[in-house]
């Protein structure tokens, strides 16, 4: 049995997973902006609470393997890259100091690798090993698998275009992202400020929310806010050029989105699928774009693969 970690910029998911189904899983509050000196104590009451109220005994977890938002190096057992959460993670002795508090051996990946991962071997990518996953929730993930394994590359930074592409939609740049970033132009994070600073603002209902999140956006574009359906929009034509540049980088049969955000897979699939129809060299044919099914387990899931996998 593996103990996963899905650690997000606002929460961390926690599971039991055992031949490839989660026994019980918990959510606690991320503490993404800590020292791992301070959660630690936090999450190791989690896996208590969790094995308790699950029966499991914690004696029979055999090891963790834990998913970030970071780049991971291919050896699976430094972080070699933050982007401003759990940045001592790229301390050389993390894993170690982990291990010693938990008690279990310890493997890091790439939060939407794992996602990717999961959705290829239990949800919507099952039965395609060429698909790559999109994650849209705080911040925008991408991961690879290709010829039935997961890409990481040389320095496990492969197949992660979610924070370091260029889009085509072009952007001011900042110390956080380089221009034209995805992240910095439609991610959960970058709202509230792309919404504040532009000049419908005052006149838009959506000054009356806080924060604003996607949830909120769509709900006022839907009531025809002007204001919020540009942003509205600007999303979608980012999120569909951003599928269209992972299916000509690695030529899937396959495109799997998930995430929180995809809780509104209506609004969000069709004008995607309209984009790529539309601008995308597909000379196999047309490329499958479909909703992940298996929302918080997906890199949990994912996470079993990875220790099951590793070479150690």
């Amino acid at each position: 049995m593996i103990l996963g970690g899905d650690f997000g910029g606002t929460r961390i998911k926690l599971g039991l997973i055992d031949e490839g189904c989660v026994v019980a899983s918990t959510v606690v509050d991320s503490m993404a902006h800590l020292p791992s000196a301070e959660w630690f104590p936090t999450l190791d009451q989690a896996v208590t609470d969790l094995c308790r109220t699950s029966g499991v005994r914690r004696q029979a977890i055999d090891a963790m393997v834990w998913a970030l938002p970071l780049i991971i190096d291919p050896g699976l057992r430094r972080a070699t890259r933050a982007f401003g959460k759990f940045e001592d993670v790229t301390d050389e002795d993390f894993c170690s100091r982990a291990e010693e508090r938990f008690g279990l051996p310890l493997l890091l990946d790439g939060d939407a690798r794992a996602a990717a991962i999961g959705e290829w071997q239990a949800g919507a990518g099952k039965g395609s090993d060429d698909l790559v996953m999109i994650t849209l929730g705080t911040g925008i993930g991408t991961g690879v698998i290709q010829n039935g394994y997961p890409v990481r590359g040389r320095t496990g930074m492969a197949g992660t275009l979610g924070g370091l592409s260029i889009t085509h939609l072009g952007s001011p740049g900042s110390d956080r992202v380089a221009p034209g970033c995805t992240e910095g132009q439609v991610a959960t994070w970058a709202l509230p400020e792309r919404v504040a600073a532009h000049p419908e603002f005052g006149a838009s209902s959506l000054s009356n929310v806080s924060p604003v999140d996607y949830q909120a956006l769509f709900s006022h574009a839907a009531q025809g806010d002007p204001l919020a359906c540009t942003i509205r929009d600007h999303a979608l034509e980012a999120w569909g050029a951003l599928t269209l540049n992972l299916i000509q980088a690695f030529d899937p049969g396959r495109v799997v989105i998930g995430g929180g955000i995809m809780a509104a897979a209506e609004i969000i699939l069709p004008p995607v699928r309209r984009f790529v129809r539309d601008h995308a060299i597909q000379p196999g044919g047309p490329v499958e774009i479909v909703a992940g099914t298996l929302g918080d387990h997906a890199a949990l899931i994912g996470c079993e693969w990875i220790w099951n996998h590793a070479s150690r």
